[in-house]
């Protein structure tokens, strides 16, 4: 019988998964003072981020560049994880419809 899923697809998969919920662990574990403030306060608009040796004003809403270069690499590095899944399921799904087929019309 053949299989459905290649390695690639589940090995993919599985390493997307897990560099997401690292990603998860470490942006939950740092506290910057946009997710950490009283609950009885009003949250701040804004937080200065280190940048080189700049500090810029980056606003409590924009999630992506109050982050670490290192989570933001880990981050594309997990899109393009999801992205060769998405592409190999794909292949795989149309592998297998056309063994189907192919096994119908015999």
């Amino acid at each position: 019988m053949d299989a459905m899923l290649s390695r690639i697809t589940l090995f993919s998969l599985l390493l997307a998964l897990m560099l997401g919920l690292g990603i998860v662990m470490q942006t939950k574990s740092e506290r910057d003072r946009c997710n950490s403030y009283a609950a009885d306060g009003i949250p701040p608009r804004s937080e200065y981020v280190v940048t080189g040796t700049r500090e810029v004003e980056v606003p409590c809403n924009d999630w992506w560049m109050r982050q670490s270069q290192t989570v933001q690499v880990l981050c594309i590095a997990d899109a393009g994880l999801g992205m060769i899944f998405a592409v190999n399921a794909l292949g795989d799904l149309r592998r297998g419809l056309g063994l189907r087929r192919a096994r119908k019309l015999r």
